[in-house]
């Protein structure tokens, strides 16, 4: 098995945060800030991009913070 694979470990859990997961929640964050806030269609995209590149980088620290614990 690849150690970059997202799939379950031995124990259960999760590598990473799989990138459908981080798009749905993105799109339903968009969807919700519309509804409440009244954004328009481009400012509903932007925040979709703001979240991706949010919940991305959270993973990644994430993700090198566990290798970086594992190597000690």
């Amino acid at each position: 098995m690849d150690s970059t694979d997202s799939s379950n470990t031995s124990n259960g859990e999760v590598k990473n945060l799989p990138f459908a997961v981080t798009l749905v929640v993105s799109a339903a964050i968009a969807v919700v800030c519309g509804e409440l806030f009244g954004f328009p269609w481009w400012l509903r995209l932007i925040t979709v991009v703001v979240v991706v590149v949010a919940l991305e980088g959270v993973n990644q620290a994430v993700g090198r913070a566990r290798a970086r614990r594992k190597s000690f």
